[in-house]
């Protein structure tokens, strides 16, 4: 029996308004969400999100694992299982709700999946970013082992304009250094350079990192940003923002200077991703700093906030001076005991999910609020900045070790640290000595691994919260 499916809070819909002093609030857009609340005739829902503009006002998407099936439009569902590993749509230069999407229909099955290798090709190669050059589109594909996720290398797809078909794909950097490039690329034709953006794996946190070439043939030798200069070596790359990034993200030049686009990572939980931020540098090579929060997705399912992930700038649809962004949100990352996070997929073989929880969702956000003066450090808690800081370390932790809890503060306070799960139960709480300056709270993290929430409460109506994740 096709299970019910009941949604709390609409998710195609929710989100939240992020408003700095002085600039434009950032918004859910509902009209470019329902761009893509496709229920026939091709792609239906997936993941990725990048945007390709064309010379002739066509835009391409590419997807990653992605549904080809109809929606069911009783019930706005889907099976659990996706059809394809990766495909691209056109989007129409003037009806922008029109779109082409584009398999390998000589194939049957997930077969069918418009980039590969050879035919039957049973690695994976999921989306990276991508530019046009004259007559031809670059798109950069990330290879995977469909069996342990191991990256295998990055590849360049090339089409040619205007007809879009594939001239072939070529192998351009390997997993040397542990880097996965291609997740974000500028064309710089002042300079002649393409900027290949990447991030490598540093425990679990993801550092940027960038590569450039001749922006005329990117299959040429690539130089590394090494901190200083550039190098041939890509064990040479150097992070370019002393911050982490999340797997996916985008940078852009906008009114002269260069943007990062990024949001808190998800580990694949629940409740993460949903802080989406930017960053800001005068080089596309960083180094980028001046973190701002730009909004958090407040849509849920069933009273649970969903994994957020992929946040991903479209600077060519800029309107009004509006930046579009997307994201995507996904409940299917827990289908195994016990379970953590909400799932409509506990059985994938006979569940159904609701179409919108696979769906890419837009944003607004003004551009003064990401190229406006910098931000000074500190925590963003509701789109400001608190004069109280809580510093967790390490963090993520094991489940079951001890971390530090650090107060910083710039008069005297005192108060009590408290641990909460995401419902608010509370885990654990200690009294911190009133003090001016810097206290530190050692605490025990959880057995259960997830998300949990720190807090300092004290008289202050400034009263910070960290998020503390246990792996």
């Amino acid at each position: 029996m096709e299970r019910k499916i009941t949604w709390l809070l609409t998710i195609w819909m929710a989100g939240t308004t992020c408003l700095v002093s002085g600039q434009q609030a950032s918004y859910f857009d509902s009209t470019w969400t329902n761009y893509f609340r496709l229920n026939s005739g091709g792609w239906t829902a997936g993941d990725a999100t990048l945007s390709v503009p064309l010379p002739d006002h066509r835009v391409i998407w590419l997807f990653g694992d992605s549904y080809t099936v109809n929606v069911d439009t009783i019930t706005n569902s889907l099976p659990c299982l996706f059809q394809v590993r990766n495909c691209y749509m056109v989007q129409d230069s003037v009806n922008r709700s029109v779109f082409k999407t584009i398999l390998d229909t000589t194939m049957t099955g997930v077969n069918q999946t418009t980039f590969k290798i050879v035919p039957n090709d049973t690695t994976l190669l999921w989306p990276g970013h991508g530019y046009v050059r004259n007559d031809t589109v670059y798109l950069f594909t990330e290879r995977y082992n469909s069996t342990t996720l191991a990256y295998l290398g990055c590849y360049l797809v090339k089409l040619k304009f205007p007809d879009l078909h594939q001239v072939g794909i070529y192998h351009v950097h390997d997993n040397g250094a542990n880097a996965i490039y291609g997740r974000a690329v500028i064309a710089d034709t002042a300079s002649g350079y393409l900027y290949i953006y990447g991030n490598r794996l540093n425990w679990i946190v993801w550092e940027p990192v960038v590569a450039r070439c001749s922006i005329s043939n990117p299959l040429l030798p690539w130089e590394y940003y090494d901190g200083s200069g550039w190098s041939w070596s890509p064990g040479q790359a150097m992070p370019i923002s002393s911050d982490p990034v999340s797997p996916g993200f985008s940078v852009m030049k906008q009114n002269g200077g260069y943007y990062l686009v990024t949001q808190e990572n998800g580990y694949l939980e629940c409740g993460l991703g949903r802080e989406i931020y930017s960053y800001a540098s005068p080089e596309p090579w960083g180094p980028f700093t001046g973190k701002k929060l730009l909004y958090t997705e407040e849509s849920k399912f069933n009273g649970w906030y969903l994994l957020t992930y992929n946040a991903q700038a479209h600077p060519y649809f800029t309107e009004n001076n509006e930046l579009l962004i997307s994201y995507n949100v996904n409940d299917k990352v827990d289908t195994l005991v016990p379970h953590i996070c909400p799932s409509e997929c506990r059985h994938i073989w006979t569940d159904r999910m609701d179409a919108d929880s696979y769906r890419p969702k837009f944003i607004r956000v003004g551009i003064d609020l990401i190229t406006g003066e910098f931000s000074p450090a500190g925590n963003p808690v509701n789109g400001k900045n608190t004069s109280q800081e809580v510093r967790l370390q390490p963090n993520p932790v094991a489940r079951g070790s001890s971390f530090s809890c650090e107060i910083v503060s710039p008069c005297k306070t005192g108060g009590e640290v408290v641990m909460t799960d995401i419902i608010g139960r509370v885990i654990c709480h200690e009294p911190v000595p009133s003090r001016k300056g810097q206290g530190r709270v050692l605490l025990t993290a959880p057995e259960q691994k997830g998300l949990y929430l720190v807090s300092l409460k004290n008289v202050s109506n400034d009263s910070p919260t960290v998020k503390l994740v246990v792996l």
